[in-house]
């Protein structure tokens, strides 16, 4: 962990030492299960209240599990999960945390379950996102203009769906009342983080200890493997070449606008690439289009040809040419080989 790490981490828990003072004599914790939620991002979250539980001598923390539907909760892994109840039956929570994983769009909410969720933020109960929650949350609206993480395999289906959040790489965002995660074992940070802001960085630091968690994160760090191709051992100026290319897949930028804004030459970027990517940087950023597209084939419902648009082609032709150069198959007959569930994705707004 670096200096600067470590001195946030520091200042969190010396803010949340202030808190303890007035901290309420108990809080409601509901952890809303959706369907193939990470059991470990779960696990990770709901440890650290029995610990601190523990550490006060008291049952400081209620939690419980509900489902959409008041049935079992079944983890990407194939595990159940008892719920305690139905999302509807829940009266109140001091922080309503939504769990979910892989295929979060194939997630369908009635209008009444959208609304309870929307009454939650509402009532400035505190919000968080694991894994792939954030998902959810900015479906129903609730993320706009507010910053946000989610995992990153997500990362760039999330910014194609949802231009209103303000996606950050980092293992945990908050704004406001909403805390997202990029799930797995950051769920334990963001929980410590939560437990240090009711009842004091104290009780935090006992609940890290018995965790064994003794590296404590701040959050701001980044999701490294978010970098394509293992970037964290090239030079800098190359990761920001990539992240330029991947913050500008609908309107692609030239080798020369992407220079000028690094303060460097193509004829460099040029030899960068070579030297450590084994490519031209056009064949990269083509790379960065195509990943991106497939994406959006088998995660959304999207027409084909606004896929294509939303990546930088020009035809639909010319997208199909190169997705199948890539692949070995077009973009639609991917899509049909993902099955008939992809032409059901539901709007959860």
């Amino acid at each position: 962990m670096s200096e600067q790490s470590k001195d946030t981490v520091r200042d969190r828990l010396a803010v949340a030492n202030a808190a303890q003072l007035s901290a309420p004599i108990e809080s409601e914790i509901c952890f809303l299960l959706l369907p193939h939620f990470s059991l470990l991002s779960f696990a990770s979250a709901i440890e650290p209240l029995r610990i601190a539980n523990k550490v006060l001598k008291r049952k400081a923390f209620h939690y419980r599990c509900c489902t959409v539907d008041g049935e079992d909760a079944i983890a990407s892994n194939g595990s159940a999960v008892q719920a305690d109840c139905a999302l509807k039956e829940i009266v109140r929570a001091d922080l309503l945390a939504v769990c979910s994983s892989d295929d979060v769009e194939l997630v369908a909410l009635t209008p009444g379950q959208k609304a309870l969720i929307r009454q939650f933020a509402h009532r400035s109960t505190r919000i968080a996102g694991i894994c792939t929650g954030a998902y959810v949350l900015a479906d129903l609206g609730l993320l706009d203009d507010r910053s946000c993480t989610i995992h990153w395999e997500y990362a760039d289906l999330f910014r194609e769906l949802f231009p209103r959040a303000e996606l950050v790489d980092s293992l945990i965002q908050s704004d406001g009342q909403f805390l997202t995660c990029a799930g797995g074992t950051t769920a334990l940070d963001l929980m410590i983080g939560y437990i240090a802001e009711v009842h004091g960085g104290g009780v935090a630091g006992d609940v890290a200890e018995i965790a064994l968690h003794h590296d404590m994160r701040s959050g701001s760090e980044p999701q490294h493997t978010l970098m394509r191709d293992d970037l964290n051992r090239v030079p800098q100026k190359l990761r920001s070449c990539v992240e330029l290319m991947t913050d500008n897949v609908s309107e692609p930028l030239s080798l020369q606008e992407i220079a000028a804004r690094l303060g460097a030459s193509p004829r460099q970027l040029q030899r960068d690439f070579q030297k450590y990517l084994n490519c031209s940087p056009l064949e990269h950023y083509n790379k960065i289009r195509i990943d991106i597209a497939r994406q959006l084939v088998c995660r959304t419902s999207m027409r084909i040809i606004d896929i294509g648009v939303a990546c930088g082609f020009a035809s639909a032709s010319h997208f199909s040419k190169r997705y199948r150069a890539a692949h070995g198959i077009s973009p639609a007959q991917d899509r049909h080989q993902m099955g008939p569930n992809w032409e059901r994705v539901p709007n959860l707004s």
